[in-house]
């Protein structure tokens, strides 16, 4: 009976040694997943950051920026395009749209 013991527990092992190799293959196939989607979230930034107009051009923004700047020229462009609006009457003398100011220097 103690050598049925000892067999059992060499296929316990034997068992556990098999389930590795699975669990690399699965923890593998999750990494690879991860930086697929890490890079198709970081191509998509880059598409945002080409979209909104920043000056200098070639300046990278980080994602936080990039946020923060797309949803302000989003703002902005609706104003722009509300009709009956004048944006430019909204405004005081020493506001200054970052937006506007951008495009006549890059013009």
């Amino acid at each position: 009976m103690e050598f049925d013991n000892g067999s059992n527990d060499f296929q316990i092992q034997s068992n556990q040694l098999n389930e590795a190799p699975s669990k690399k293959r699965i923890r593998s196939g999750a990494n690879a997943r991860e930086r697929d989607r890490t890079q198709s979230v970081n191509s998509a930034f880059d598409v945002l950051r080409g979209m909104i107009p920043i000056d200098p051009p070639d300046r990278k923004l980080s994602k936080i920026e990039t946020l923060q700047l797309a949803t302000k020229y989003i703002s902005h462009l609706s104003q722009i395009l509300t009709p009956g609006g004048d944006s430019e009457q909204e405004h005081s003398f020493y506001d200054v749209c970052i937006f506007c100011l951008t495009n006549k220097i890059n013009s």
